[in-house]
Order: C-alpha cells, then structure tokens, then sequence
C-alpha cells in the first residue's frame, strides 16, 4: 500500500502529522501542496492523506489511522485510561493552544488599529489560562500524558516555536510556570520534538518577515 501525503510546511496541523511520521519512520511520499487544495481534499484542507483510493483530511484522523497501522512505536499505550488522558491532552493542544495563538496570524502586519493591543493582550492571556488548565492536567509526569511521548505532544512542538516567534514580534511573555519550563526542557531533549520545534520555527519566522514585507 502507498501512502501519500498531499502537506504544506507553514501548516500547523501538518506539523503534528511530521511529528507522527518521524516518530514511527514512516515511508510515505509527501507532496508539497501551495494552494487549491479542494482538487485534492475533500475538504480542502491539508493535511490530506491518500491511501487505497480513499482521501482523508482530518489530521486526528490521519494520526489515528498511523497509530493502528504501524503499531509501534506507539504514540498509545496498553492502559485505557492512560490512552484517555492522552486524547484528552492532545484536544486540548489542538484546540486550546493551537486554536488560540492562531488568532495571532491576523495581528502581523504593518499597519495597525488602535484596538489591536487590547485584543493582543486578551489573546495572550488567554493562552496562559489555557497553558495552566493543560499543565495541571499533565502534573508529575515528564510528557502532557505520560512519562513518554504520546500523541498529545505531537502539535507542542509547533506551538512552542510559535509562542517563542510571537512573544519576540508582539514585545510580550507569556508566565511561564515551573511545569512550563520542565516540559519545554522535555522537547529540547527529545530528537523528534525538538527537530520539529526547529523546522517549524524556522517556516514561522520566514512567515512573519513575509508578511511584514507584503
């Protein structure tokens, strides 16, 4: 069977999906798409996974079908309620984290309004609220879910790298709590995190000077 992976490198959501296959060293051919997706995904969106004639484009989806398809290493465990708090944690990242420094996009640019700041500010604090709510979910262990990387830390590393490159634009910190700090070390020792922490930083920065040159 041959897997084909229609990806674009400024995407986040792709980015939790390089994290999988890295993980798992999956061959798989990736096509680098710019734009009309809608002549590949049903949804016209990326990332967009072809198998067997099938297209599927929801990067939950497409994580779950690689974590049944190669096994192992696994990015679950053999503990249902551990598996439990990984999806949950990994939701959360998505929506939570992921969903609320997007918002931040539309902020970079030249020109700006008089109400921009406010909104700047309500943006970052709401990720700090939500920074709290997952590392208190996470407590003692090394990872968001456990003492190993699970699919809840696929999406941090391009989180991390955004909130570094954002923090630098805007002139503003996030609080960083102890347990911030001792995952954010976590990643940096990981291979796979911290190669996806680096790439994905690197597309972010190219972004915002593109966009400020625009």
């Amino acid at each position: 069977m041959k897997l084909k992976l229609y990806t674009n490198s400024h995407s986040v959501t792709c980015s939790k999906i390089e994290v999988v296959i890295d993980f798992k060293s999956i061959d798989i051919e990736k096509i680098e798409a710019i734009n009309n997706y809608g002549a590949f995904s049903p949804t016209a969106t990326v990332p967009c996974l072809s198998m067997n004639n099938n297209m599927i484009s929801d990067s939950s989806s497409i994580v779950e079908y690689f974590e049944e398809v190669f096994p192992s290493p696994s990015l679950l465990t053999k503990d249902a309620n551990t598996n439990m708090i990984i999806r949950f944690q990994s939701t959360l990242v998505d929506e939570k984290l992921i969903g609320t420094i997007r918002k931040l996009f539309s902020f970079v640019k030249n020109t700006s309004h008089p109400s921009d700041g406010m909104m700047i500010d309500n943006i970052f604090k709401e990720i700090e609220y939500n920074l709290k709510l997952i590392f208190q979910i996470k407590g003692s262990n090394l990872y968001l879910a456990n003492s190993s990387i699970s699919l809840a830390d696929c999406n941090t590393p391009a989180f991390f790298s955004m909130l570094k490159e954002f923090e630098k634009h805007f002139n503003k910190e996030v609080e960083k709590t102890d347990s911030f700090n001792e995952y954010e070390k976590a990643l940096f020792l990981d291979n796979v995190l911290l190669k996806e922490y680096k790439r994905y930083g690197f597309e972010i920065r190219n972004w915002i000077a593109n966009k400020l040159l625009a």
